[in-house]
């Protein structure tokens, strides 16, 4: 078994670093994609799926109320449409990231008819919307 390490392995790498938070405090998940980052980071650069829907970056109000500390599970998405998790948890259409399984709470009244003004049905991901 050859155990060189790779440049596309390398390249991985790399991307992920700047996508997996680094510690676990102050983790939060995006309550409409249920990506996971640190609130600084959602406060600093926004969710990297939903920031022109939710508009985080720089409102840490809009931190708080978008995103959930109290979530359940973890997944890691290298490559979103290649996986059949991703599709499964209806991620498969977003950027590489971590992942919350479900996500407690939903997003703000206000928020959801902004959402539904812009033609997106919000589907909360905390379980309880079922097909």
């Amino acid at each position: 078994m050859d155990k060189r390490i790779t440049s596309s392995t390398l390249f991985h790498i790399s991307v992920m670093s700047g996508i997996i938070p680094t510690d676990k405090k102050q983790l939060r998940a995006c309550l409409l994609c249920s990506l996971i980052k640190k609130q600084e980071q959602f406060f600093k650069s926004g969710c990297d799926n939903c920031e022109s829907l939710l508009e985080m970056r720089g409102h840490m109000d809009r931190v708080m109320d978008c995103t959930s500390q109290h979530y359940d599970g973890a997944i890691a998405v290298m490559q979103p449409s290649e996986s059949w998790v991703a599709k499964w948890q209806r991620i498969d259409k977003f950027e590489k990231g971590i992942y919350a399984v479900q996500v407690q709470g939903r997003l703000p009244e206000e928020i959801e008819d902004e959402l539904e003004s812009k033609g997106i049905k919000y589907r909360p991901r905390d379980g309880s919307a079922r097909d």
